[in-house]
């Protein structure tokens, strides 16, 4: 499993020019940003009638704010 997921990893950094140890170092970083978002998603999806208009506005900003530095990250490099 390591390998595959290594080997997907070195496949996406090289059609994208970016090679570099640096963002390979990120990559596990990037993967628990997503894990924690779609957990969090769907608990509050479970418990949704819970939490209230700024809860939701709040969660929806964060998720916002992660997919606009990640899009930064790879615009960038």
């Amino acid at each position: 499993m390591p390998c595959l997921i290594f080997a997907l990893v070195a496949v996406i950094l090289r059609h994208t020019a970016v090679w570099s140890w640096w963002a390979l170092l990120w990559v596990p970083l990037l993967l628990l940003g997503i894990a924690t978002t779609v957990h969090d998603w769907r608990l509050s999806a479970r418990n949704r009638w819970r939490i209230g208009l700024m809860e939701w506005l709040s969660l929806v900003l964060a998720n916002v704010n992660l997919a606009v530095c990640l899009a930064a990250v790879l615009v960038l490099g």
